[in-house]
């Protein structure tokens, strides 16, 4: 898991490789496909994918969500990556350079809406998001907007740097929206990716967090990396011990808890997408007073504090991704659609692909 020199600005590939696509609305409806992507507009930028995430959204896309049935059969899947520019546009500034190590913002905004102009991108009225209305970065190169790079800091290692979208939602979470402060009370549900991301944020910013999990398959191996982190475990938080709930699981149970544990007055932040039939106990929710706040994608100022904090942990990646080439793209995705471990029997908190060998 070596991190990419930075140096390496070299043209992009243009003999077709590989990318993972969907190609039918069927449950499990991934392939790879060969890739062979078109020159870069003016205002773009080719990137050669150094590592590239799965994520929730990919696993939505495998199980076939009707809710996602607007991402067309052909796409190409992936948000999450960091690589080296090897081709620029005509229109394109000095910077990005070719040879600069990047990572992509995956929501591109049209600029011009209400909501952009709010400095609130992410819900842009036109928005375009890498992996499921253009193609992502699940491939040997991606075509980006320059505008929509961020530089990689120096000496943050790739294998960290690919945390750089999961880690930035978990910031809009945990900080922005959540505002937590010094001493509070922080409880976060599921030891995925943005869940333990947001832990260790909430625990930077002064917070006393414990991570709650749900007893079943692979919950000691997860307790046992939440632990190695730093982070206290626990299944039955006492009532009403919790000041804030950032709750990441997408779990109709987890959710509940959460109403039940939080403080009278408490904040609840909603990070996760639930499927249809989760409800939370809105009468609880009133009683309580709760502050009920969501929390959806990120920013760019969301990834550069994203980026600011992963330079705190530069081995962070060690410890969280497993990477895989490009050619285990499909297993991988399963892998993370299943909940199973990894094949050395760690848990698969984030499958990463490798495109280029």
């Amino acid at each position: 898991m070596a991190s990419s020199p930075a140096a390496a600005g070299l043209p992009g590939p243009k003999s077709p490789g590989l990318a993972l696509a969907r190609v039918s609305l069927e449950a499990g409806g991934v392939a790879l496909v060969p890739h062979r992507p078109r020159a870069p507009r003016p205002d773009e930028v080719e990137l050669k994918v150094t590592l590239c995430g799965l994520s929730g959204a990919d696993v939505v896309v495998y199980h076939a969500d009707p809710a996602f049935d607007w991402v067309r059969p052909g796409t190409v899947l992936g948000h999450e990556a960091v690589g080296v520019v090897s081709a620029v546009g005509l229109l394109v500034p000095e910077w990005p350079a070719p040879g600069t190590r990047v990572v992509p913002v995956s929501t591109l905004s049209c600029g011009g809406c209400e909501e952009c102009l709010a400095d609130r991108p992410q819900q842009c009225i036109r928005p375009s998001t890498l992996g499921l209305n253009r193609d992502g970065t699940a491939a040997r190169t991606a075509l980006v907007p320059w505008q929509n790079l961020l530089a990689v800091p120096e000496g943050l290692p790739d294998t960290t740097a690919v945390l750089a979208e999961p880690t930035s939602v978990a910031w809009r979470a945990a900080a922005t929206v959540g505002q937590i402060r010094p001493g509070d009370r922080v409880a976060v549900s599921t030891t995925r990716a943005v869940g333990l991301l947001a832990a260790l944020i909430a625990r930077n910013l002064g917070a006393d967090v414990v991570m709650v999990g749900r007893p079943g398959p692979h919950h000691q191996q997860r307790q046992e990396l939440a632990a190695s982190l730093g982070l206290r475990n626990t299944t039955a938080p006492e009532p009403e011990s919790v000041d804030v709930w950032i709750e990441a699981s997408g779990s109709g149970k987890q959710l509940a808890s959460a109403v039940e544990v939080l403080r009278p007055g408490g904040k609840l932040v909603l990070v996760a997408m639930y499927a249809t039939g989760a409800r939370q106990t809105v009468n609880t929710v009133v009683g309580k007073e709760l502050t009920v706040l969501t929390s959806y994608a990120s920013t760019r100022s969301d990834f550069d504090d994203a980026l600011a904090f992963l330079t705190t942990m530069p081995d962070l990646g060690e410890r969280l991704i497993t990477v895989y080439p490009i050619g285990q793209a499909v297993e991988a995705l399963r892998l993370t659609a299943e909940g199973a471990p990894a094949d050395d029997g760690r848990p698969l908190v984030k499958a990463v692909l490798r495109p280029n060998g």
